[in-house]
């Protein structure tokens, strides 16, 4: 038996939990978007890092710096510039065009 075939008995899946089904929570669905929502924001937050060390930082203008401060600090605000995760990710800040 493969590990792909491996059922652990211990283990409930329940499939299609959405609206309507009886283990359906929309609160914990609605964390679970924020969840989401905050997972996305810390791995851009990552990519900004990248530029904020001193030999990176410094090669960069002006104009990028401070381009590059915007787009963190909107980053930052975002979960609590939005009453909900969809409303949020529908205003995902850009990044600068120059960002790889």
């Amino acid at each position: 038996m493969t590990e792909e075939e491996y059922i652990n008995p211990n283990v409930t899946v329940h499939y299609n939990v959405g609206p309507g089904h009886e283990l359906y929570n929309p609160d914990s669905a609605e964390e679970f978007a924020w969840e989401e929502l905050r997972g996305l924001r810390m791995r851009r937050l990552k990519k900004v890092d990248t530029y904020q060390g001193v030999l990176l930082y410094n090669s960069l203008t002006e104009e990028q710096q401070d381009e590059l401060a915007t787009y963190r600090q909107a980053l930052l605000n975002l979960p609590n510039d939005y009453d909900t995760p969809e409303e949020a990710h529908a205003n995902m800040p850009a990044k600068p065009s120059w960002m790889n």
